[in-house]
């Protein structure tokens, strides 16, 4: 059975009401859904044919040889359980013990607040005020949640010194990250699946999950009364099969956003299917909205929208299909996606097709062009026009099929190189009671770092965006109206650099760009027509993050010879400057916080700032002093390790006690891993208590690999 996977990674956010007040209106058409399966399927085949046509619809030539037949052991790819995942793009087939306790694999390629509560507690660190974000662990100010390994254990912490664990919540897949609104608790998660053909047995019980040997996963949206917090009861429990990717929280509702795999086998689609309480709902083709836009790979994004306010944590959902997506930013209104642009298929067509048709003889042109001038349409034109190219290939001499290939090849490259320019496409959808209202498209130039580099603030979107690499890389701010026309740009800043963090804070923005200094600009966007460069610093180093310390301050965290913590005064736009530093370890050293905004926790009303701190195999808690009159200050740090002795034997253990997110509630700072959640006063960081979280984990690990549906 031939299978095509069409990869892609796909995202949007339905989130709050209304749209954009000024600038600009949307004057396109709302989104459209299929009228049948066979538009469904008409519109992926069209794409299909087109985007596979390359060079490898023609076989590589090879000089017959006669048959020797060999061992089956040489017919198959051999892989160590401690070898590196394989490239991607490849369906596992079967595994088994090997000789010699090996394991073989064989593969083919495939196309592809409550009494007791401290009103005074920290919250997830979020972008957008209101908007909550799913992290691996929450507060109440009471209770803390907190995901470790396949469960969420809720701890009573507060007051500290009687700290214990209440309860835990099992699950047979694996918890990424929780939500919590009163007395309902929602775990997301996901399971991996595997093929099928996979004969994992019991006498394999030693082969560790490679990430390349999965196929496809499956996502568990499960909510919980948490009413009583020693008992919690399920009462919604969803799955689907696809790959979790974001979710918010906006007051009573959860919005979960899952890429489903568009899967095409044997010249069938298989719909999104979605299962709750037992229930099996199939979404139909005429309920699928759609851009008409073309791409070059597909997939269904699947958002569930939850009403936590419900006692049963009833939902609803709609399904989309969209081309390559990096990155959403979400605000109360709208919800903007932001997609790296694909070829223009239509276009792309009629340009390959008339350079290709300058290497092909006459009676081959005359064929194509009978099939161009045909009332087929443009996926059955293609399909026709690789028959009659492969029936060509076919009858060249060996010499002649090298040759062929390789020009072919040349003019796929030449053609895609011309019209891949470097492009964001961006959606903006606002929705009105689950309904949605109107669908903007624009584009900008360049690609999206991340979340941050996006915002909305009074009625204008502003992206930063950085197009290029190396020598030929260019940084760019580009404000956009309510229908997503560009209004407003700044362009070229920093030749030869890229964008290494971003923040937009009302009407200014702040930008670090990096490759031998850290350039932080700040930029002036009262006029949206006219953005402005105010002021530059050059300093070593550079931020992956920044968080405002208050309307002049700036606090920066990033990397120079090893961790560093940089606070920017920029009181004075023109002439920014950095007041004060703080720099851990050497070339080693990292920090959670570097790729994760959860993992900085800040207090201005308390001069706290908290980060995880250490190497790549476990970090201790880094709790410093920060203020504008005396700088960044190391008051001391917390560990979970009795002996922070390390070594390679003792690594998993190691990482169950590296820190991962912190919190405080009231004057008491706590400390989180996988094993363990700490407790210290804020004041002297002197000891209070600690509770160990449960733990299954057995050195030297075992792993199973169940069949999984």
């Amino acid at each position: 059975m031939k299978k095509i996977v069409l990869p892609c990674v796909l995202l949007i956010l339905l989130a709050g009401a209304g749209g954009l007040q000024k600038s600009g209106v949307c004057e396109q058409e709302q989104l459209k859904r299929f009228s049948s399966y066979e538009e469904l399927k008409n519109f992926v085949e069209t794409n299909l044919e087109i985007a596979t046509f390359d060079a490898s619809c023609f076989p590589a030539p090879s000089i017959k040889y006669p048959r020797v037949d060999r061992p089956l052991t040489d017919q198959i790819s051999w892989i160590s359980s401690a070898a590196p995942a394989p490239f991607a793009g490849i369906t596992l087939l079967e595994a088994r013990a090997g000789d010699a306790g090996r394991d073989y694999v064989r593969y083919v390629i495939t196309k592809n607040a409550e009494t007791g509560t401290s009103g005074d507690y920290s919250t997830t660190n979020t972008q957008v005020e209101g908007i909550d974000e799913a992290d691996i662990i929450k507060t109440d100010g009471k209770f803390i949640y907190v995901v470790s390994e396949n469960r969420v254990v809720i701890v009573d912490a507060y007051p500290a010194e009687n700290a214990r664990v209440l309860s835990k919540i099992e699950v047979d897949w694996t918890p990424i990250e929780i939500f919590i609104n009163g007395n309902k608790l929602v775990i997301l998660g996901r399971r991996s699946s595997y093929p099928d053909e996979m004969a994992w047995r019991i006498d394999l019980p030693r082969v560790p999950p490679h990430p390349g040997l999965l196929i496809s996963s499956r996502v568990f949206v499960n909510v919980y009364d948490i009413t009583n917090k020693e008992n919690p009861t399920l009462v919604r429990d969803i799955s689907l099969k696809g790959d979790y990717f974001s979710s918010r929280m906006i007051g009573g509702y959860v919005y979960v956003v899952v890429n489903a795999p568009l899967n095409y086998s044997n010249g069938e689609i298989e719909l999104p299917k979605i299962s709750s309480n037992g229930g099996v709902k199939t979404v139909q083709a005429t309920e699928i909205y759609h851009f008409d836009t073309f791409d070059s790979s597909y997939k269904f994004t699947i958002v569930l929208s939850i009403d936590l306010l419900r006692d049963d944590g009833g939902w609803s959902s709609e399904v989309f299909l969209m081309g390559t997506t990096q990155n959403i930013y979400v605000s109360p209104n709208n919800i903007y996606v932001a997609c790296t642009k694909g070829l223009d298929v239509p276009r792309y067509w009629g340009t390959l097709l008339d350079n290709v048709m300058e290497i092909l003889p006459d009676n081959v042109r005359s064929e194509i062009n009978r099939v161009e001038s045909s009332g087929l349409n443009l996926g059955e034109k293609a399909r026709e026009t690789k028959t009659i190219m492969r029936k060509y290939y076919e009858n060249l001499s060996y010499e002649e099929k090298w040759n062929f290939r390789g020009e072919f090849g040349r003019k796929v490259s030449d053609v895609k190189a011309k019209m891949s320019r470097e492009k964001t496409i961006i959606h903006r959808i606002s929705i009105s009671g689950g309904e949605i209202k109107c669908k903007c498209t624009g584009e900008v130039p360049g690609r999206v770092l991340n979340q941050f580099s996006m915002d909305e603030y009074q009625g204008y979107f502003r992206v930063a965006t950085t197009t290029g690499w190396d020598m030929w890389a260019r940084n760019n701010v580009y404000i956009l109206d309510g229908g997503l026309n560009i209004v407003g740009r700044l362009e070229n800043l920093a030749p030869t650099e890229r964008i290494y963090s971003a923040r937009f804070l009302g009407d200014k923005a702040y930008l670090v760009t990096f490759r031998r200094v850290d350039p932080f600009f700040v930029l002036d966007l009262s006029d949206p027509r006219n953005p402005k460069v105010l002021g530059e610093l050059k300093i070593p180093g550079y931020s992956d993050y920044l968080h405002p310390y208050d309307e002049t301050h700036i606090i920066g965290v990033g990397r120079d010879a090893g961790v560093k913590i940089a606070l920017f005064d920029v009181s004075d736009p023109k002439n920014p400057k950095e007041i004060s530093k703080y720099e851990v370890g050497s070339w080693g050293t990292y920090s959670y916080a570097l790729g994760n905004h959860k993992a900085f926790l800040f207090s201005r009303s308390k001069s706290l700032l908290v980060m995880p701190i250490g190497g790549y195999w476990g970090q201790d808690a880094y709790v410093f002093h920060i203020s504008v009159d005396n700088g960044i200050v190391l008051k001391g740090t917390v560990s979970h390790l009795e002996n922070d002795a390390y070594t390679w034997s003792s690594y998993r253990y190691y990482r169950s006690y590296s820190i991962k997110r912190s919190l405080y509630i009231g004057n008491v700072l706590y400390t989180i891993s996988d094993g363990l959640v700490k407790m210290n006063n804020l004041a002297d960081l002197s000891a209070i208590n600690s509770v160990k979280l449960p733990s299954s984990v057995k050195w030297p690990p075992i792993y199973y690999h169940p069949m999984i549906e």
